[in-house]
């Protein structure tokens, strides 16, 4: 079955039709300010791919809080989705069956059903955007919470005594964040490829020590996961992840938390850390595998 998927983040809305988790034609569009421009972009969006293929099922994948009947609680990046039952928005737009789930769950399903977590019994998948998602699946399944919230790591506080909106992981840990930052030092566009590019070819003290800030924020998540999970493997997602210097220094640093203490490297274990199959594709091509639709 041909599906229409659409992953709405914070900065960009990507589509693109999935089948047998490939992912053809696809397109990114800016996010929109407000929800009328976000239902016109939505619109234009359904018309214009039933050009292109014909598809059965339309896919989203969204930040925040998704319940059963497809109701957003808290968009996330994009608070004008709050309380907005966007599963039946589409369904009226396009007259298709809809399914709907939170971007990093989604992206989870796609790595367990096909991806880097494909015979993985307790493993996680950690999605670095314009926020910090993680799905988790625990025993073989996707693990969601008592209230739909697991994962909601934005929302982690990494230290309580900087008084700003850095001592959550959503902003500290931000890749748009890190590559406007890079940028801004680097003196050159705010494109993750050219940022990267430019990274690797100066040595410049202030983009390096940025960098590996960022790296150990995040190797810092992998580790307190694995102290309370106590997983097989964690795989990095977002466009981000394409990058393999990220991945390179995340297990760096990881393996530079386990020797902090003798105590700390007998007892947590040294986990695969890798990055996710589908890497930017990832919330596209796991829209696609959800099948809560109706």
């Amino acid at each position: 079955m041909k599906k229409l998927s659409i992953d709405i983040g914070g900065s960009s809305v990507k589509a693109g039709i999935v089948a047998d988790g490939t992912v053809s034609d696809r397109q990114k569009f800016s996010t929109p300010n407000t929800y009328l421009d976000f239902k016109i972009l939505l619109e234009d969006l359904i018309k214009r791919y039933r050009t292109v293929d014909d598809f059965e099922l339309i896919a989203v994948a969204v930040p925040g809080t998704v319940e059963n009947d497809g109701t957003v609680r808290f968009g996330g990046a994009i608070p004008y989705l709050d309380q907005i039952n966007l599963k039946t928005v589409v369904n009226k737009m396009s007259g298709l069956p809809v399914t709907i789930e939170n971007d990093a769950k989604a992206a989870t399903l796609g790595e367990m059903r096909r991806g880097n977590l494909r015979e993985i019994r307790n493993g996680a998948a950690l999605i670095l955007g314009t926020g910090v998602g993680l799905g988790i699946c625990l025993n073989g399944s996707l693990y969601k919470g008592s209230h739909h919230q697991a994962g909601e790591l934005s929302f982690m506080m990494r230290d309580r005594r900087v008084q700003s909106g850095d001592s959550f992981v959503g902003i500290g840990l931000s890749a748009v964040n890190l590559v406007e930052d890079l940028a801004s030092i680097l003196n050159t566009e705010a494109d993750g490829a050219t940022v990267f590019a430019r990274l690797n070819q100066q040595a410049n003290a202030d983009a390096n020590q940025r960098f590996a800030d960022y790296c150990f924020g995040v190797a810092q998540i992998c580790f307190n996961l694995q102290t309370v999970l106590d997983l097989d493997k964690i795989v990095i997602g977002g466009g981000i992840s394409s990058q393999p210097l990220l991945i390179e220094k995340v297990q760096e640093a990881y393996q530079q938390i386990l020797n902090t203490s003798p105590i700390i490297k007998k007892t947590v274990k040294q986990i695969d850390i890798t990055d996710a199959f589908f890497k930017a594709n990832a919330n596209l091509i796991g829209a696609a595998e959800v099948i809560n639709y109706g």
